[in-house]
């Protein structure tokens, strides 16, 4: 009796062995969640500064290092601008964007140095601009390195004049020429979330521009084409989404 006892009590156990393990293999394997979406857009707003290497060269339709026989100017200068920043991009693959770079466009001021009648006109002003260079720039993003993520850009560059001031003491009829030039992009975002983070950009432009008017009182003609170069320096926030 005590046999048969403990023939069924095995079988019990067996049988509930069995359906146990039948009921873990019939159990759903955990899914792991799907990793985040690269982002579509990128969008930078910061602090923009823009550093002039400026050089001017007389060209055909007036002189500029000679005014009216009187004074001389042995080049122009640019005071560095300052304004805020902006730049969209999409990216097209998960490393490749293409994107558009502006600025509120600053007042430019363009002043003669080497000018020989300074002290007695008490400025050296030729005239004033305002004016914004717009960018159109394809890009590689390094993402494999986690938080820090490097770029480089490459494009085009349009000077914008969205105003002459004829404000110097120097020149009637002030006027800055539109111009395209080359850009060269080098910089990072360092992300502190998924979709914000900080940004430093540098970018190289290889622009110049002809500026023009007439001497005060008279009708004579300066010209004189300027290679402005500037380095476009930036840094703000960063959001992609």
């Amino acid at each position: 009796m005590k046999s048969a006892m403990r023939l069924c009590a095995a079988a019990l156990i067996a049988a509930l062995a069995i359906t146990r393990a039948e009921a873990a293999d019939l159990a759903p394997t955990p899914v792991e969640p799907a990793p985040p979406a690269p982002p579509s857009f990128y969008l930078h707003v910061g602090a923009l500064g823009a550093f002039f290497n400026t050089n001017a060269q007389s060209t055909g339709g007036g002189y500029f290092n000679n005014v009216a026989g009187v004074a001389t100017i042995s080049n122009a200068t640019i005071r560095p601008n300052y304004t805020l920043g902006l730049e969209l991009g999409y990216f097209i693959t998960p490393n490749i964007a293409i994107a558009l770079s502006a600025g509120v466009p600053p007042v430019l001021h363009a002043k003669a140095t080497g000018f020989s009648l300074n002290s007695t006109f008490g400025t050296n002003l030729l005239g004033s601009t305002r004016w914004g260079p717009a960018m159109a720039l394809v890009q590689y993003h390094i993402t494999q390195w986690g938080a820090i993520q490097p770029y480089a850009g490459i494009g085009a560059v349009y000077l914008l004049n969205f105003g002459n001031i004829s404000d110097g003491i120097l020149v009637n009829n002030f006027s800055v020429d539109q111009n395209f030039g080359l850009a060269l992009q080098l910089g990072a975002d360092i992300m502190l979330t998924q979709n914000l983070g900080v940004y430093v950009d540098a970018k190289k432009l290889f622009l110049s521009t002809d500026v023009s008017g007439t001497v005060v009182t008279t009708n004579l003609p300066i010209r004189t084409h300027v290679q402005l170069d500037p380095w476009v320096i930036g840094t703000g926030v960063t959001v992609k989404f």
